[in-house]
């Protein structure tokens, strides 16, 4: 996709979903939709997507959802519609973003559990951009058990094209997650742009 071509970031005024020890706003339809459309297309036309399993009460499970990686120095790298769309992302949060991981929830019965993106290799304050294409599908937020927070849970229903960006303490008070919905028959994808070659969690 030529350069001259891509659509800009949406003028939409992000909503702050959490200010109190994190920072986490929601922007609606970051992206034009015909450029979500591309990102969609390019992605399902040659993304290498893995099923993988985890030990739960003694057994091995599936993972309910598929995930793939791309981006600088990865075996799949960036697409041309992907790479235009890391650009917004950049410019709207200041910060450079080196690879994404991919989730696609390939229709309601996929999910996430509650869950933190943060692990030993990580800075927990790295900034986490997530962007959600396709069938819209609800993310949560809750704090953490030990974090001294009162606070309901915080819903918002993300969709095709719109752009979650997490910072500052969020990973250390905060769990999110992205419930069940036996409702839903379409599919999600969602590129969670981050920084540095960690292992990374889903939402």
């Amino acid at each position: 996709m030529p350069r001259q071509t891509a659509l800009f970031a949406s003028a939409v005024s992000p909503t702050r979903l959490v200010g109190d020890r994190g920072d986490v706003t929601y922007v609606p339809e970051f992206l034009d939709r015909a450029l979500a459309d591309a990102v969609v297309a390019e992605l399902n036309a040659d993304t290498r997507w893995r099923a993988d399993s985890r030990m739960m009460y003694g057994k091995r499970v599936l993972v309910p959802r598929e995930t793939a990686g791309r981006g600088d120095r990865m075996p799949q790298p960036w697409t041309p519609a992907l790479g235009l769309v890391r650009e917004l992302v950049e410019r709207h949060t200041g910060t450079a973003f080196d690879y994404c991981f991919l989730n696609r929830y390939r229709n309601g019965n996929d999910a996430v559990a509650w869950h933190g993106d943060r692990d030993g290799t990580r800075d927990a304050r790295l900034v986490v951009a997530s962007l959600s294409l396709g069938a819209t599908r609800t993310f949560q937020l809750r704090p953490k058990k030990d974090s001294g927070l009162r606070h309901d849970p915080i819903s918002v229903d993300v969709a095709h094209g719109d752009l979650i960006v997490m910072r500052g303490d969020t990973q250390l008070y905060w769990d999110h997650r992205v419930p069940r919905d036996p409702h839903i028959t379409g599919e999600r994808l969602n590129v969670t742009f981050r920084q540095h070659q960690a292992r990374a969690g889903a939402w």
